[in-house]
């Protein structure tokens, strides 16, 4: 697979973060800007905008960074690991668990993304 595939992939990832992040806000409230609980969506959002957008061969590595930051983060705070755990808010589990995952798959594609080289050019 290319490199452009993986980062692709790494921007999918990252937008699946987005909608795993907000989405139970916004489904509670009804409202898209009602909903909004903080700049966690909008962070992964950017990021997936920068590394889609710049060539630089590292850029991928600051998907990576930022969902090895999340991931730990999500799993330290209490709150968040209730969350994880408790299937009966179905909308909550399933977010918090798609957002985890999600995470997980933009460090994995981002990694793949730097090391991985250009796809074969096109001869002349």
């Amino acid at each position: 697979m290319t490199r452009r595939w993986w980062i692709g992939a790494t921007c999918v990832a990252l937008v699946l973060a987005a909608i795993g992040d907000a989405g139970p806000e916004i489904v509670a409230s009804r409202s898209l800007v009602a909903g909004y609980d903080g700049p966690g969506p909008l962070i992964y959002l950017g990021v997936a905008v920068l590394v889609a957008l710049v060539r630089w061969r590292f850029m991928p590595l600051l998907a990576v960074v930022m969902s090895a930051l999340f991931l730990v983060g999500g799993f330290a705070a209490a709150q968040f690991r209730d969350r994880l755990t408790d299937p009966g808010a179905v909308v909550q589990f399933a977010a918090g668990w798609l957002q985890m995952a999600s995470f997980a798959a933009a460090g994995c594609c981002g990694l793949m993304g730097t090391r991985s080289r250009p796809g074969p050019s096109k001869p002349s």
